[in-house]
């Protein structure tokens, strides 16, 4: 009895290195797997906390990357509201001011492939040419814009001939042509009405004068620009073009919208006009100033000829007159883009684990 009690007592013993018939284990064996188990739940706690961190750093990236079209969206309305009002001027004894006083020179641009006008066309350039009879006409073709180009703007050639879509040496031309001569810009869709009162414009007295026409969700369009010659935001937009072109070429022909868009469109010189207002003391400025399609009915009718637009246009251009689905969009492919990365990485953290355990195990192989 007395041994018996003696090997109980042994056995009982937390210091007992005996081996244990019943865990199959021994005793110094068991209390080493104690610090193990009770670590776990701080791993789990530090795993949690690592990806909390990624997650926020990866958020963090995605709001940068994409603060541009953010900003474009949430201060459309500071910089691109449409306050220019123009009343039509029916006064037949109304005269032009003298050309000294005209800061806007009057002058016509339009652009085509050839001097040979599609039929379609063949209408509204007649009635914009009607309407600006005292303007000089200035027609850019395809040949003759990039002699311009390449006289004017040799810089620029290189970029010019490799544009993957002739939309975009048209978008890029108007910018230009603008910068170099000033005067107003319409596209070959455009119906003319009357004669836009330039002089209504001229009126605040600035130095510079640049008139753009709204767009949906946000920004501006450039089917329709007015200014004056050497316009520092002209300057802006055409040393910017060989940044977006670089930008939006690797991946032009996937989304090719998107590509001439982001590239010389619409949405581009929106981006343009963005960061040049934003870096002006004050806003508004008459120096800046857009104008809306209900103040421009007396003046055009836009005929939409969409000659440019692919596949994709369709889809674009319906979330584009629906701002909320850009943020619904995006913070559902942010939640998705969240819970694949995550998953890799429990994934990553639990072979690390595995790893980690294995190592144990021969340790305490080695200590038996």
């Amino acid at each position: 009895m007395n041994n018996s009690s003696q090997h109980h007592g042994r056995s009982a013993s937390p210091n007992n290195k005996n081996y244990d018939e019943e865990r199959l284990e021994w005793g110094s064996v068991s209390l080493s797997s104690w610090p193990k188990k009770y670590l776990r739940l701080p791993r789990l706690r530090k795993t949690a906390i690592y990806l909390i961190l990624i997650d926020i750093l990866i958020t963090l990236v995605v709001v940068r990357c994409f603060n541009p079209l953010i900003t474009l969206l949430v201060r459309n309305e500071e910089l691109f509201g449409a306050r220019l009002t123009l009343p039509l001027d029916k006064d037949p004894e109304r005269t032009e001011p003298p050309a000294d006083q005209q800061l806007i020179p009057r002058i016509l641009h339009q652009t085509a492939a050839t001097d040979l006008i599609p039929d379609q066309w063949i209408h509204s350039q007649k009635s914009c040419k009607d309407a600006y009879s005292e303007f000089e006409y200035k027609l850019w073709t395809d040949d003759s814009a990039r002699e311009f180009i390449a006289a004017e703007y040799p810089w620029f050639v290189e970029t010019w001939d490799k544009y993957p879509f002739n939309i975009q040496r048209a978008d890029a031309l108007r910018y230009f042509v603008l910068n170099h001569f000033g005067g107003l810009y319409l596209d070959m869709d455009t119906l003319c009405n009357e004669t836009i009162p330039l002089h209504q414009i001229e009126a605040d007295g600035a130095q510079h004068y640049a008139v753009f026409k709204s767009t949906t969700p946000t920004g501006v369009s450039n089917d329709l620009m007015i200014t004056t010659a050497r316009h520092p935001l002209f300057g802006e937009v055409i040393q910017n073009l060989e940044l977006y072109y670089h930008i939006t070429r690797p991946w032009s022909g996937l989304i090719p919208h998107v590509a001439v868009m982001m590239s010389a469109g619409p949405f581009f010189l929106s981006m343009v006009i963005k960061n040049y207002l934003i870096a002006l003391p004050s806003l508004p400025t008459p120096a800046v100033q857009v104008i809306n399609e209900t103040e421009l009915a007396p003046y055009i009718t836009d005929l939409e000829g969409c000659s440019w637009h692919h596949g994709d246009t369709k889809t674009l251009m319906y979330i584009g007159d629906h701002p909320w689905i850009w943020f619904t969009l995006g913070g559902i492919g942010l939640a998705i883009g969240l819970h694949i990365i995550n998953y890799f990485l429990m994934l990553a953290f639990k072979g690390m684990d595995k790893s980690s355990a294995n190592d144990d195990n021969l340790k305490v192989a080695k200590l038996t």
